[in-house]
């Protein structure tokens, strides 16, 4: 997002965010502001509903969430 530009409040850079322009010059260098989408306010319990109509799968860690939680967690300054 540093790259393109693209920030959140704060004018901080998630290191975690990654933007794409599409289209070549679409964001044309000026400051961007990143928001959420109402459409990414989940109800935790209708998402809990879906996730038990789903095959059981073993819960586990790995070592990669470690890894996504520091960057995703982390800024560019």
């Amino acid at each position: 997002c540093k790259k393109h530009n693209v920030c959140v409040e704060g004018g901080k850079y998630p290191a975690a965010m990654l933007v794409k322009e599409l289209r070549t010059g679409a964001l044309d260098g000026r400051k961007w502001y990143y928001s959420d989408s109402p459409v990414m306010n989940v109800d935790e319990k209708e998402a809990a509903a879906y996730d038990d109509s789903l095959e059981k799968m073993e819960k586990k860690w790995m070592p990669s969430q470690e890894a996504f939680y520091i960057m995703s967690h982390s800024f560019v300054e």
